[in-house]
């Protein structure tokens, strides 16, 4: 696996995580894997802090249609 696949493959896992958490409540099981995910590798946080952000951001980010812009 290439270098772009392997960080392809992380943003995805982190991305699905914070959609995840956001759309849901966690369940103590899920909750446990997404911390055991998480205390794996530090990059995994890195890259779940990231994905954090943008989601903070996108949601400050009006729709292209709306009319208040």
């Amino acid at each position: 696996m290439s270098t772009s696949d392997s960080t392809d493959s992380l943003w995805d896992t982190a991305w699905k995580w914070v959609v995840r958490e956001h759309e849901q409540d966690l369940d103590d099981p899920s909750r446990e894997a997404l911390f055991a995910w998480l205390s794996q590798d530090p990059e995994h946080r890195k890259v779940y802090e990231e994905a954090c952000r943008v989601w903070l951001i996108s949601g400050l980010v009006p729709p292209p249609d709306d009319p208040g812009r």
